[in-house]
């Protein structure tokens, strides 16, 4: 017991002080999901979305956008513009899906756009589907703008946080399509565009103080569907 209570505080130790290196050095897998409704108790994923951020590019290769089979579609069509026709033409097993997106988040920091949306849905997720505990650092691009406003002393109307105006305060464009693997190329881009607002030298570690942190994903999540 204190063996196993020792290695796991020198693994924490290695890992917080790994975080004082160059932002860029690390991984980053940007996802965005669609949902059918805004709770993860009764609500669920519909699409998922992500790209890779590696050595501080967007390695556009790397993005997907999968639907997941027998997603119930019914009134969020107007939402996300996803139909039942296009879940059973293109759907995949959500088994296969959230297995293939725990290995990619291996060794990974997990960025989103309002974590606690994002968060809360794949906390649910892993539930429903039993799957390994798996613990990642992540960011969220919305408390990164909520906090530079926040210290700017420059106050943010209602809404002003959406991605959209989160990326026009840096000369970023609006993209007409809002899918899931648009809106996670857009979140990659606004994290690159804060990054560099950070200045040269910002850390992984100073982008969690200022908008990130640690959560361990497991099939222990008491959450009734």
């Amino acid at each position: 017991m204190l063996t196993s209570l020792f290695n796991r505080f020198k693994a924490w130790r290695l890992h917080k002080s790994s975080e004082k290196r160059p932002w860029q050095e690390w991984d980053y897998l940007v996802l965005d999901i669609e949902t059918s409704g805004l709770d993860p108790k009764h609500d669920h994923i519909v699409s998922v979305g992500w790209v890779l951020i590696q050595n501080g590019q967007i390695q556009l290769d790397t993005a997907r956008h999968l639907l997941l089979d027998g997603a119930q579609v019914e009134d969020s069509i107007g939402i996300h513009l996803i139909t039942d026709g296009d879940v059973a033409d293109h759907g995949r097993r959500e088994e296969g899906v959230i297995r293939y997106l725990r290995q990619l988040l291996r060794d990974k920091v997990l960025v989103m756009h309002h974590s606690p949306l994002e968060l809360g849905f794949l906390k649910a997720w892993w539930q429903q589907l039993k799957q390994p505990p798996l613990s990642v650092s992540w960011l969220d691009t919305l408390a990164i703008e909520r906090t530079k406003s926040t210290r700017n002393d420059q106050p943010i109307q209602e809404g002003g946080f959406r991605l959209a105006p989160c990326r026009a305060r840096y000369g970023l464009p609006d993209y007409q399509g809002h899918d899931a693997l648009t809106d996670a190329l857009a979140t990659a881009e606004l994290l690159l565009a804060q990054v560099a607002y950070q200045g040269k030298g910002c850390r992984l570690h100073d982008l969690l103080e200022i908008g990130g942190g640690h959560v361990t994903f497991t099939s222990k999540q008491k959450f009734k569907r």
